[in-house]
């Protein structure tokens, strides 16, 4: 459920991300803010996502009522954000806060994700060997995210930001049947 409104999210994001890291708690606000954010689009949590986004409920009572509840589980920044979200009628941007918030983190890392699709799981030395690859060519830290899906029969397909490497067999065989098809004509 993203909300199309992502330049207030990454406004809100960039704050947040600012004021933990003065405080020196990047990490900590960024694991409360994705537990925040799972806990209100995670599937199973409807009741809590509806009184969460629900514009009938007061804002004082959802404030009270969540800022109770969570005020013992969330440092102070994030529950500040949290607070205003409410106030100001933005509490569905929060999903896209989190997301914004990972990439400024990420920046600030030095680090790109590689998501890799894999016919079957690699073994240790193979990822080691391929993000040491990835974080050679792009000079970044590199995050792994590995996905099985058998359908692409064995290699690999690698996206990193825009960028697709596609070295699957499935790919190959397609590719090849073209060529054929063409040249049979």
């Amino acid at each position: 459920m993203a909300n199309p409104s992502h330049t207030i999210a990454r406004v809100y994001a960039q704050a947040l991300y600012e004021v933990a890291e003065e405080q020196g708690s990047v990490g900590v606000v960024h694991d409360e803010l994705r537990a925040l954010a799972g806990l209100a689009w995670q599937e199973g949590n409807e009741d809590i996502r509806d009184f969460f986004l629900s514009p009938r409920i007061d804002r004082d009572t959802k404030w009270k009522l969540l800022g109770d509840a969570l005020a013992e589980h969330l440092s102070r920044p994030v529950l500040g954000l949290l607070k205003v979200l409410i106030f100001k009628g933005r509490e569905a941007t929060l999903d896209n806060i989190a997301d914004h918030f990972d990439r400024f983190q990420d920046l600030a890392e030095n680090r790109i994700h590689a998501h890799v699709t894999v016919a079957s799981p690699m073994d240790d030395a193979l990822r080691a060997d391929l993000t040491a690859r990835l974080e050679a060519e792009s000079g970044k830290v590199v995050r792994m995210h590995e996905r099985v899906d058998p359908s692409i029969i064995g290699g690999a397909s690698i996206r990193v930001g825009d960028r697709v490497i596609d070295r699957t067999l499935r790919t190959k065989l397609a590719a090849l049947r073209e060529h054929l098809l063409e040249t049979a004509n």
